[in-house]
């Protein structure tokens, strides 16, 4: 995303095309999901969130093999050219050049206790695009939610022993992953064993599929105030929800009535309050409150 925004965003901007990336499971939950949840706060209470926390429920599906693909491709790149790692490393990769920055770090790595939450948690490995993605669009939106704003990713494993377990088991795997992914000899073999690109699961774990999302957006003023919003989707993540949001992103810019510029946008500049009324009418999508637990 990075290679093409530099090779190509001059010419979009100029012919007023418009291209989004991440129109899927990434990173529309996490994209729109923290346009709603700043959005709602705003209309309950006439103030953004300083903090956005992306905490992932349940979910159930099978692997994807574009998605393998993807990201082992992304390791064969970054051998090759080490500056990649940079980028990839980076937590505002994705916004415009000479922009103001904020104060987001790294991506949670290890096992953490939330105490907003209550439960513990595990690295998602989804992150670090999610993340990029979403503060690309808090930059596109001319920063409403503060130069100083925050937004991370997780896994909720629930609370006591078995959740720390679960959280260990989370936190294991990914830098598994992560080192496995990194080694070229190792790619080779999970590549072996992997699905391959247009591979994923069947038909009925696909329908039976779904996702569960929580955003907890923090009130400046008052904890008592802050929001949870709950996005869910009634596929498989990887293939049964993401074809569907695809379609109605691509409807959405071609017939919707939209008001964003030519350029590489995000789903939340670019379509915003059109693309979350189109995926909950037509892609099966849920964009809710809940109160948050005492």
């Amino acid at each position: 995303m990075r290679q093409m925004i530099e090779a190509h965003q001059v010419a979009a901007e100029a012919s007023g095309a418009r291209i989004v990336h991440t129109c899927g499971f990434d990173s529309i939950p996490s994209d729109l999901g923290t346009y709603f949840v700043q959005r709602e706060m705003h209309k309950a209470h006439g103030v953004y969130a300083p903090r956005v926390k992306y905490r992932v429920v349940g979910s159930s599906g099978g692997v994807s093999g574009g998605t393998v693909a993807s990201m082992m491709n992304m390791m064969e790149e970054a051998s090759a050219n080490p500056e990649i790692l940079d980028i990839i490393a980076d937590p505002y990769a994705l916004n415009p050049p000479n922009m103001p920055r904020g104060e987001d770090g790294a991506d949670q790595t290890t096992v953490e206790y939330d105490k907003d939450f209550r439960q513990w948690t595990g690295p998602f490995v989804m992150a670090g695009i999610n993340t990029r993605v979403v503060r690309r669009s808090h930059a596109l939106l001319g920063y409403p939610w503060g130069n100083h704003f925050r937004y991370d990713e997780a896994i909720l494993t629930g609370d006591g022993p078995s959740g720390f377990a679960k959280a260990v088991l989370v936190a294991g795997g990914t830098g598994l992953m992560s080192k496995v992914t990194g080694i070229k000899a190792l790619r080779k073999l999970l590549g072996r064993v992997v699905p391959a690109p247009g591979e994923g699961p069947s038909v009925a774990d696909m329908e039976n599929g779904f996702f569960e999302i929580e955003l907890r957006a923090s009130n400046p003023e008052d904890p008592k105030k802050d929001l949870i919003a709950v996005v869910t989707g009634d596929r498989d993540p990887g293939y049964g929800s993401t074809c569907k949001m695809i379609a109605e992103s691509a409807v959405c810019l071609a017939v919707d009535d939209l008001e964003s510029a030519g350029g590489f946008l995000t789903p939340a500049s670019a379509m915003g309050d059109l693309l979350i009324s189109r995926l909950a009418e037509k892609a099966g999508l849920g964009f809710t409150l809940k109160a948050p637990e005492e």
